[in-house]
Parts: structure tokens; sequence; C-alpha cells
């Protein structure tokens, strides 16, 4: 069993059963915000965006979580209960105003959640990359901060805020260069709103692919529970130095793979999403490597 004891068992028991208890309370949580019932628009409406939205919350959880249990177990199983339990709320809360604030202040000229409701599938996936991203940097946060128990959290809010405003970096420059490139004239935010596809895989693709860059952060800045300030600043210019590098691997690998494509015509006036695919799986796999050999 690798060394697996009757203790261990029972606190991967409780852990088990307060994951399961978080994941159901997300759905609660996620028909009040919405001030719908969750089953009906799953089920009886078959708004399949709604439930592309709340897929994204589970998944973002799932993501948080393996930030929290990748430590050692807390002293007695009522600590590592309430331990889980916590970090597992806070780390909801987290993905929530983290949401938020690229819903309303990246993309403040479309209302997500109404074009949610009316089963706008684009705005169902622009959603899912700001939940998934944001979540792959509440999980970073929580790796990087190798103190454990309660009294890290401080520092994770302090590297959740700062990854967060370095995704905001990334959301405004996708915006820019959609206004730089699109031939047409309309906006990212009016893309969204005629349920283009291709704009949306395209996006959210590169947004997580971008949050799994600043994953890089935690193998290359240092962390010292004695300097917290100096070890943020550290974090923060790592996070945007893997941003950089990200963009810049991104833009060489996609004109190599896809030369002698107009990729933003073909993704943004001829709708092309298979087109949107290659770039949002190029973007993803240039985030996963950078994630895997510089982050911890």
């Amino acid at each position: 069993m690798n060394g697996l004891t009757l203790w261990t068992a029972q606190a991967l028991a409780i852990d088990f059963i307060v994951i399961i208890a978080l994941f159901v309370s997300l759905k609660l949580i996620k028909g009040w915000v919405s001030n719908l019932h969750a089953n009906d628009e799953i089920t009886k409406r078959d708004n399949f965006a709604f439930g592309l939205s709340f897929a994204a919350g589970l998944a973002g959880l799932a993501i948080v979580l393996t930030g929290i249990t990748s430590g050692t177990f807390a002293d007695s199983l009522l600590e590592e209960a309430l331990q889980m339990a916590g970090y597992g709320l806070v780390g909801i809360a987290l993905i929530k105003i983290g949401h938020f604030f690229q819903d309303k202040v990246a993309l403040r000229k479309v209302d997500l959640h109404s074009e949610i409701v009316q089963g706008n599938v684009t705005a169902a996936l622009i959603e899912f990359g700001h939940i998934v991203t944001v979540a792959i940097v509440i999980r970073s946060a929580l790796i990087w901060v190798l103190t454990e128990g309660w009294h890290g959290l401080p520092i994770v809010i302090a590297a959740f805020i700062i990854g967060n405003i370095i995704m905001l970096l990334v959301s405004q420059y996708r915006v820019q260069l959609f206004k730089r490139t699109n031939k047409s004239g309309d906006c990212l935010q009016q893309a969204i709103k005629d349920n283009n596809l291709a704009v949306g895989v395209r996006y959210a693709g590169f947004l997580i692919g971008s949050g799994l860059a600043i994953t890089a952060a935690t193998g290359i800045a240092p962390y010292s529970a004695d300097n917290l300030n100096m070890s943020l600043v550290y974090w923060a210019a790592s996070a945007l130095f893997s941003l950089i590098m990200f963009i810049v691997l991104h833009l060489i690998t996609i004109k190599v793979i896809l030369s002698g494509t107009d990729i933003s015509d073909e993704v943004n006036r001829q709708k092309n999403v298979g087109v949107a695919a290659i770039s949002a799986t190029t973007s993803f796999a240039i985030g996963l490597t950078m994630a895997t050999l510089l982050g911890s």
C-alpha cells in the first residue's frame, strides 16, 4: 500500500467527503448567484451554455483542490477536515471574485451571464476560460506558498490578486489584438454577442494557456516566509516574465503550424472552429510545457 496507514486512510476518507460536499455546494451557489434553478436550466431547458458554465465551476474547483491537497496532512483529523473545508470555501470565493473581476473589467461591454441564460455558447466558453484560468492561478499560489496551515492564507490571497491583475493584461491584449486584426471593425464583445464559436474557443484556449504559463512562476520565484514582501515582488516579476515568454512562443509556434493562413480572418470573419481549436490547443500545449519544465 506504499505507506498507507489507518490514520492516513481516515484522513483521505475525510478529504473525499469534504470534496464531495464542496462540489454539491457549488451547484447550490451557482443556482443562487444565477438566480436560476440549475436542474431546470440543464435538464428542462437543455441549456448547453448554462451546463458548460456550471462545468467550468466544477473544473475550477477541482483544480483548486489539487493545490490544497498537495501538502501534508494536518496534525489531527478534525484539523484536516476544517482545513480542507475552509480552504475549499475560500477557493470557491476566490474563483467567484476572480471570475467576476475578469468578466466585468476585461469584457465590460457584454453581460456574459445574460448571454449564457439565453443559450450563448460562445459566452459560456469565455466564462469557462475565465473560471479555469482563475483556478489555475489560485492553485499556483497554493503550491508556491510552502507554509502549512491557515497562516499561509494571506500570502495566497496576495499572490492571487497579483495573478489576476496579470491575467487582466492578457484579456486586454486579446481584446486589442482582435480590434487591430479584425477587418470588419467589430470588437471582441460583439463577436461574443453574435455567438462566434470560433472566437470563444480561441480566446478560452489562449487564456488557459496563459494561466498555465504563470504556473511557471512557482518554480522561478523563491518563496521566503521571512521576507514576504520581496517574495511577492519575485512572484509578480516571474509571472510577468512567464507571460511574455508564453506570448512570444505562441506567436512563433502558431505561425509555423498554420503558415500561410490568415488566422484572424479564419476565426473572426469565417468562424472557422477548426483553426480556432488548433490555436487554442497550441496555447494549452505551450502553457502546459512551461508549467511542467519551469514550475515546481
